[in-house]
Parts: C-alpha cells; structure tokens; sequence
C-alpha cells in the first residue's frame, strides 16, 4: 500500500504536532506519577518518623513518673520536692514533675508546696493535656503527661519545643500537626482548637503508646513543591525531547514512501554490498571460499540485516536485479586479483524462487566466470527454502545450463524447511549445507546430534560434498571432523566481513 500521502505538508506538520503533544503528555503523566508515589512515600515516612520521635519525648515523661511513683500521696516535705527537682534536672525534655491529690496540686518541682487546682477530666485518655503554656510560660508550648493512682498521681509537664522542632523539621513538603483530643499544635508551635488544618490528601498515624495522633496534609502547592524539588531535570527534558520526537516525526515522513520504491531507490544508488564469510577446509581448515552475503549499507540507518528486507525484495521480485548487482561487486572486486585466490576457490550466492522464473540468471553465471579467466573459480548457487521452487520447463533447462557451465547447486539450511527432500529429489544438488540451528546444539541436546549424523549419512550416501554452516566452538569441530566433512563454516572461523576486510584478512 503507498504510503505517499503522509509527505503531505499539513499531514506532516498535523502528525508532528500529535506527536508533540503525546510525548508531553506521557511526560506530565509520568512525572505527576512518579512525584506523586515519591511523595506519598516520603510523607508516609515522616509521618511514622514523627511518632516514633514523639513518643521517645513522652517515653522521658513516663520514665520520670517511674521514678517518683512511689512519691504519690507523701506529704510536701524537702525530701519529696527535692526528688521532684532532680527529674527536672535528669530526664530530657522534662520541665515540671508534680503531685496532686484528687483534683489538687500540693507539691511541685518548681514553687515546692503550692496549692493548684487541675482539671482532671480534660485530658485525652486520662494520660495527656495539649497546653499553650502555663503562668511561669504562658507562650510556650508543652504537653502534661498524667499518671493516676486511685485519685492520686502525677503531673509532667513535658517542654514543647522539641515537639515544635518534630514537626517543623518532618513537614517539608507535607503540613504535619500533633493532635491531643481536640487540640492540636502546627509546626510553628501553635495551638488550636478544632478541625482547622489545610484542605488536601489527609494522613493518619496513631501512636500505640499514647492517646495522640500525627495528622499530615498533602496540599497542592506540597506537590509541586516537590515536584520542583525532585524532578526539576524532568520538566525541562521532556519538553525538549517533545520538540525532538516532533521533529523527527516530520522529518521522517518526509521520506515515507512505498517499502518496495525503497527499495528499488537502494538498489539504483547501489547501497547494497556484500558481506563475505569464511569457508575452508574440513580437514586442515585452509580457505577454500567465500559465501556472499548481501547487507544494505543505509546512509541515515547506517547496516541493515538481511531478515530485514530480503523477504520483501524476494516477494517484489527485486531479489534478481539485487542478485546480480552482488554478483557484479563481487567480479569487480577480485576478478583483478583471482591469481592471489587459493586453488579451487569457491564463491557462495544465496537464490530463491524468483531467480528461475527467466533465464538471466544464466548470463549473469556467465559473466560472473568470465571474470576469472586467468584463473577459474567454483561458482555455488545456494538454493534458500523460503519460497518453493516450482518444477517447470524454465526451471529444468535453467538447471541444465547451469550444469553444463560447471556451476554448482548447494542446499542450504539443509533439515529447516519443507522442500529440503522435495529438491533433493526433483533437481540435481551437488552440495549439502547442514543448517547452524542442528550444529550449534551439538553436545546439548542428543536428538539434533542425531539429526546431524543421519544427515551427514544420507548425504554420503548420496555422494553430495558436505558443508556444516555455524560452528562456533572446538567442541563442535571435535564432533564433526571424525565424519571427514568436505567444508566447515562459521564464526569460529570468521564472520561476515566487507569485501575489502576478507581481502586483508584472508588473501
């Protein structure tokens, strides 16, 4: 299907806006996202952060009532108001210890006898009072912490500050308050009254020990907060990479067109090449040819596999003209220098279906020979199995001729496909190339050594010389020369190289 329409000018730009769009939005929905799981993982950590420092200030309370328990009930005397001031002095945090009988002080850490009254009833869970202050600090926040024995007890009052420093230093990007019964202090250590804290994500934390809760508040201005704060490198990159895929998006559509004009433009500017790869000796593993490979070398794309276009040119028929311009390369290239080839140097050249529907395969075979005059070479025609060779009048005369020319017909991936048999029987094949998926498990898995060795034996029996493509280890190459193969092939002697880089290495 043509897709030309796309290099529309408005098509382009309409797309390329599309694109702009797409991308920015993933990128808002991926920060929004991400910065707000990190949030809500970090508040949820502060805010478990908070109780358990909360409760270390309340833990000095209860470990002061510990001590002056057994104070309860005595009288006011020096000894009972000196026990009292060395709490003060000895536990943090701690401002005041004092004794109360029902509801009465009568004896405190800081004035020693003093008569006061207290309001029981008001603390939350009998345990603790929120206080914005008290006579001797009237501005200054602190928490009383209760402990009743039968209408008796003990009254700490616990300093705010380092509640104040709690909050304010865990509500960066979150507002987070201490709330005691219907009391609660702010991070700037203000009390109040109510329900008045901000609107926005509301978090609830009870401490275990103690009748008060930490409440944390996401507002919205917190979110973007941190959002500058942690992904201030996001919000710049997106947009760029936006403008990016946007440009590319019309950049590339301006070169849409029909895969097959592709194609055929590749192959007029000449960009496909051939890639050569090693085949020598089953025997002393001396070079003994070269199997062409054809690569397409894209300007922009830069090396395009073969499984990437060889299925369309093959199906489009341009897999002959494609053929043949390898062919060409390849004469050009070591037709002037045949006399540095080895003995009985061979060149491998994949076929398909397509290239029997005529007889111009024919004459490029011939030119192809004529080149190495001054010293003949072995042309292979390796027969690929992804289409079905039709037997025709055409096809049986194009092999005969071939035949006569002295070029040779090779199987290749020999055991893959479902005309492996069919060939063997309706054409004459001279070379049988084992397929790499049956060699490469050699020495894993019993059954494809199996295979290997019936394929090996019917080939023999066939007199068919015998290439196993694929090797890659020196166990491979053990398993296989007890069998006196003709050829071996693969990485383990090289891989597929440009022309140029066979010559250096090999010649």
């Amino acid at each position: 299907m043509a897709l030309n329409w796309l290099n529309r000018p408005y098509i382009r730009i309409c797309l390329s806006v599309l694109a702009f769009f797409i991308v920015a939005a993933l990128g808002v929905l991926a920060i929004s996202w991400q910065t707000s799981q990190g949030l809500r993982r970090d508040t949820a950590a502060s805010l478990a952060q908070s109780v358990r420092l909360v409760d270390m200030t309340l833990n000095n309370a209860s470990t002061a009532a510990d001590s002056v328990q057994h104070l309860v009930g005595h009288d006011c005397d020096q000894d009972v108001i000196q026990a009292l001031r060395w709490e003060v002095a000895r536990v943090p945090n701690v401002r005041t210890v004092n004794l109360y009988r029902g509801d009465t002080i009568y004896c405190t850490s800081l004035f020693g006898k003093k008569i006061d009254y207290v309001s029981t009833n008001k603390y939350a869970g009998e345990t603790l009072l929120l206080m914005s202050g008290n006579p001797v600090t009237p501005g200054h926040p602190l928490i009383a912490y209760r402990r009743d024995i039968k209408g008796n007890g003990i009254l700490i009052g616990v300093d705010g500050y380092f509640l104040h420093n709690i909050l304010e230093l865990l509500s960066t990007h979150a507002y987070l308050i201490l709330q005691v019964g219907d009391q609660w202090m702010d991070s700037k250590g203000k009390i109040h009254q109510g329900e008045g804290w901000p609107d926005g994500t509301k978090m609830v934390l009870a401490s275990a020990r103690y009748p008060y809760n930490m409440r944390l508040v996401i507002r919205n201005s917190d979110q973007w907060r941190y959002v500058f704060d942690y992904a201030a490198v996001s919000l710049v990159l997106f947009p760029l990479v936006s403008i990016f895929i946007a440009l590319m998006t019309y950049m590339l559509l301006g070169r849409v067109g029909s895969p097959i004009s592709t194609l055929k433009d590749a192959l007029a500017k000449k960009q496909f090449v051939p890639f050569l790869q090693p085949v020598v000796d089953g025997t002393n593993h001396r070079l003994t040819g070269g199997e062409v490979l054809m690569r397409w070398q894209h300007p922009q794309s830069g090396l395009i596999p073969p499984y990437q276009f060889i299925p369309l040119a093959e199906e489009s028929g341009l897999i002959v003209p494609m053929t043949r311009l390898m062919m060409a390369q390849v004469r050009d290239q070591f037709g002037p220098i045949a006399a540095q080839l080895p003995d009985d140097f061979h060149f491998g050249f994949n076929i398909c279906a397509g290239h029997f529907k005529d007889l111009t395969l024919i004459e490029d075979c011939k030119a192809f020979l004529n080149a190495f005059k001054d010293k003949p070479i072995r042309l292979v025609l390796e027969l690929t199995e992804r289409e079905l060779i039709e037997s025709s009048e055409i096809t049986h005369s194009l092999f005969s001729a071939l035949r006569r020319m002295g070029v040779l017909i090779a199987m290749d991936d020999f055991g893959t496909g479902h005309s492996s048999l069919t060939y063997l029987q309706k054409f004459h094949i001279d070379i049988l190339k084992i397929d790499q998926s049956f060699i490469g498990r050699i020495g894993t898995d019993a059954l494809a050594g199996h295979i290997v060795d019936n394929v090996i034996d019917l080939a023999k029996r066939l007199q068919l010389i015998i290439v196993a493509e694929g090797i890659e280890t020196q166990e491979q190459i053990d398993y296989l020369t007890p069998f006196h193969l003709d050829y071996f092939q693969g990485y383990f002697f090289g891989k597929p190289v440009p022309a140029t880089e066979f010559m250096e290495k090999w010649l």
